[in-house]
C-alpha cells in the first residue's frame, strides 16, 4: 500500500494541508506542538475512521469551525488506485471509499497501517486493557469478522452489566440474562479463535525478531492469561459465564470472558514486565512491530504504511539501527525534532512543521 497524496482541512490545527508524497521515506521535522502528529494522526483516520488517540470528536475540529475534511488517494500493490474521504461535522461523520459512501467497519482493512510512538515502549506495563486494544486494533484491520464481532460483543456487555444492574434493584428478571449470555458466548468465542491464530502465527518470528535486535540468545514469547481463548468453544464460553452468574450478581458485572484477556510477555519463561530490562522491553517492542508488517502482509497481501511518532529520541543507536529495518521495506511517515535523526535514511522526502504548516526542505 502506498499514499500518494493527503489532504487535511480544518483538523486539529490544520488548517488546509494539502500534499503529495514520495514513495519511500517522508519525514516531518520541528519542534513539539507545532503538528506533526495531528499528520500522522490524519493518516491513521484514513485507516480506522477515528482518532487512535482516543479523543472526542469535538477536539478534532480546529478551534473557531464546524467541521472537519481528510481525504487520502493512494495505490494498493496491484497497483489499483484507492481513495479514501472522511467529512465529520458535530452531528454526522461521512466516510467514502472510491467515491462511495461506506459505513466506518466497512472502511477498516482498506489502508492497513501499522503505528509506532513512545507511549507503545510502556505497551508491556501498563494496563491489560492496552495490549487488548493492541490486538483490537490489530487484527480489525486483518479481519472482518473480527471487528464486526468486537463491535457486537462490546455492545451485548454494555447491555448485560446493565441488566445486571437492574436485576440486582429487583427491575429486572435472571432469565434475561441468557440472550445476551448467548450473545457474549457467540461473538466471544470467535474474538478468541481469531487472537489464538494470531499468537500461533506470531510465536517464531517474534522470538527470531528480538534475538536479532537485542543480540542476546533469550527467547520472547507472549501467550493470552485471564481467558484460554484458544481452548473456548462457544457452548464452554457459555457454561462458564451461568458458573459465574451468581457473582455477576453480586458485583452488577461480568467477570468472565474476552475483555478480561491480558496479552502476557515473557523472556525466557519470566514475565517480561517484572523481570525484564528496560533495553530488553524496548527491544520486544520493535520485536512485535516487525511481526504486525509481517502478519499484515501475509493476511491482507498488502505492505502496510508504517507511522513513526517521534521514536528516535527514545532508542539508543543499536536500536535506531533496528529501526531501519522496519522503514527499509515500507513506505514510511515521521516526526521528529531533529535533522540528525535523518541523516542515515537515503531516499526521503522532508518538511519542516510550524504552526500546522508545512515547507519543503528536501
Amino acid at each position: 500500500m502506498e499514499l500518494t497524496s493527503l489532504l487535511a482541512q480544518n483538523f486539529r490545527n490544520l488548517t488546509k494541508l494539502e500534499v503529495t508524497f514520495g514513495q519511500k521515506v517522508n519525514a516531518f521535522v520541528g519542534k513539539n506542538a507545532q503538528g506533526k502528529t495531528n499528520i500522522l494522526e490524519a493518516i491513521a483516520l484514513l485507516a480506522f475512521g477515528k482518532s487512535l488517540r482516543n479523543n472526542s470528536e469535538k477536539s478534532l475540529v480546529k478551534l473557531g469551525e464546524s467541521f472537519f475534511r481528510v481525504e487520502g488517494a493512494g495505490r494498493n500493490e496491484k497497483e489499483e488506485k484507492i481513495k479514501i474521504e472522511i467529512a465529520s461535522t458535530l452531528a454526522k461523520k461521512v466516510f467514502k471509499l472510491n467515491g462511495k459512501p461506506i459505513t466506518q467497519t466497512r472502511l477498516v482493512g482498506n489502508f492497513p497501517i501499522v503505528s509506532f510512538s513512545p507511549e507503545d515502549l510502556n505497551l508491556l506495563l501498563l494496563s491489560p486493557s492496552l495490549r487488548r486494544r493492541y490486538l483490537d486494533i490489530l487484527l480489525s484491520q486483518t479481519s472482518s469478522k473480527y471487528l464486526l464481532a468486537l463491535n457486537s460483543y462490546n455492545k451485548a456487555l454494555k447491555n448485560r452489566n446493565a441488566l445486571l444492574a437492574r436485576i440486582f434493584e429487583q427491575l429486572a428478571k435472571r432469565e434475561e440474562l441468557d440472550f445476551w449470555d448467548g450473545e457474549l458466548a457467540r461473538h466471544g468465542s470467535l474474538i478468541g479463535k481469531i487472537r489464538a491464530e494470531f499468537l500461533e502465527f506470531a510465536t517464531k518470528p517474534l522470538a527470531k525478531n528480538f534475538e536479532k535486535i537485542a543480540g542476546e540468545p533469550k527467547k520472547l514469547s507472549f501467550r493470552i492469561a485471564n481467558f484460554r481463548g484458544e481452548e473456548i468453544t462457544e457452548k464452554k464460553y457459555l457454561e462458564n459465564l451461568t458458573k459465574l452468574r451468581e457473582k455477576d450478581l453480586r458485583y452488577q458485572n461480568t467477570n468472565y470472558g474476552i475483555h478480561r484477556a491480558d496479552l502476557v510477555f515473557e523472556l525466557d519463561g519470566e514475565l517480561l514486565s517484572e523481570n525484564g530490562s528496560r533495553g530488553e522491553i524496548r527491544s520486544s517492542i520493535l520485536a512485535l512491530k516487525f511481526v504486525e508488517l509481517e502478519f499484515i502482509e501475509s493476511v491482507l497481501g498488502e505492505k502496510p504504511v508504517l507511522l513513526l511518532d517521534d521514536v528516535f529520541s527514545e532508542l539508543d543507536e543499536s536500536r535506531q539501527k533496528s529501526l531501519m529495518g522496519l522503514i527499509a521495506n515500507h513506505q514510511t511517515f515521521l516526526t521528529t525534532t531533529k535533522l540528525s535523526h535523518l541523516d542515515s535514511i537515503k531516499e526521503k522526502d522532508v518538511w519542516g512543521v510550524k504552526s500546522g504548516e508545512l515547507e519543503k526542505l528536501r
